[in-house]
């Protein structure tokens, strides 16, 4: 028996080390490597990247169409095999990420569908996940379809399980040219018993700007309820009409955040044919600019000849810098699918360090 555990002491002594938590990164460069380093069969490239902090004191991240794979360390592209699927949720403790829920998060649809999992929130003990609704087009585009609310509840051990998929006022709806097809999916932001989600719709009307972003509220306790959803209107008012929504910003949101009692919007004019990225300080999501500042993100061609286009700026500001300054995540993708299948770095997100306007 002494033995025995002496011999258990000393493989927990062992194996210390190996199981202490790498730190977080506290720079922009260091999450860009931390991303550059991850290919595998849990993600090895995405967009959408959205992230939140639970009140486990973990830190999700969201991305939508997703790679799975490795890469050939000589020619730097995918090794055979690989694939794409529609979404993906990891889970970061420190400085390592992992899959918070195995393969796909949400499953595609029925008819075909899939889902770009978006804004998270957390509310009622349990994880939301915005879920634009999308089909691949027969010209090689794709269109929007809807959106709808995924459920996880939290593990112990910080991974995350499916409860469920909630219709939202957007479910249904095709993406348009009014607000009343709007796609809540953007993001979303829970303030006191309230959660604010964001979403867009087209402007083909305006060609200086031919998209227009929108805000609703709901109670967190009845966020499952698509018909308790309210909208803003012109007047101030919120009321139960999505095609009677105001504008609250003539470009298209991608990312909102409360920080320090002001409200910040990001968001890319052109989205991936433009080629700065605005932050806005706002007193609430609906007023107007206090202050903006800019980040040069055009599209452009790597050192290995492959183009490339960038788009949906996120706030992290979870995450804590050794500068005092806030990480912004610009999504990279490749112009074509064989851009991306040459460079297994290309399909991730870039990061920049902010100061707040």
């Amino acid at each position: 028996m002494l033995g025995r555990l002496a011999m258990m002491a000393l493989m927990l002594m062992s194996a210390g080390p190996a199981l202490a938590q790498v730190a977080a990164p506290t720079t922009a460069g260091g999450f860009f490597n931390l991303f550059q380093a991850k290919n595998d069969w849990t993600w090895s490239g995405g967009d959408q990247v959205t992230s939140f902090k639970a009140s486990n004191g973990l830190t999700y991240w969201s991305f939508g169409d997703t790679i799975q794979g490795t890469e050939d360390a000589t020619t730097g592209a995918y090794v055979a095999g690989w694939r794409m699927i529609g979404n993906s949720l990891l889970v970061q403790r420190g400085g390592q990420l992992g899959a918070a829920i195995s393969g796909i998060a949400v499953p595609d649809a029925s008819d075909g569908d899939r889902y770009w999992t978006q804004g998270m929130f957390e509310a009622n003990g349990a994880l939301y996940v915005l879920c634009q609704r999308v089909r691949n087009t027969p010209d090689g585009w794709f269109e929007l379809r809807g959106v709808e609310l995924a459920k996880f509840a939290f593990n112990t051990d910080g991974t995350l399980r499916r409860v469920g998929l909630f219709s939202t006022p957007s479910s249904g709806r095709s993406g348009g040219n009014s607000a009343a097809a709007t796609q809540y999916a953007a993001d979303a932001v829970v303030s006191g018993t309230t959660v604010y989600v964001f979403g867009y719709a087209n402007a083909p009307e305006d060609p200086f700007a031919p998209h227009r972003s929108y805000v609703a509220r709901v109670a967190t306790s009845q966020v499952e309820t698509a018909s308790a959803w309210r909208f803003r209107y012109a007047d101030g008012t919120w009321g139960t009409d999505m095609a009677l929504a105001a504008p609250i910003l003539h470009a298209q949101v991608s990312s909102t955040r409360l920080i320090g009692g002001s409200w910040y919007l990001a968001y890319k004019p052109w989205n991936g044919w433009g080629d700065t990225v605005f932050v806005e300080r706002r007193a609430s999501p609906w007023g107007t600019a206090l202050a903006t500042t800019t980040v040069s993100s055009p599209a452009g061609t790597t050192a290995g000849g492959r183009n490339y286009q960038t788009y949906a700026p996120q706030l992290h500001p979870e995450q804590a810098l050794a500068s005092g300054k806030v990480l912004l995540s610009i999504a990279w993708n490749g112009q074509t699918l064989g851009d991306i299948a040459a460079d297994a770095d290309l399909y991730k997100p870039r990061f920049h360090e902010v100061t707040l306007p």
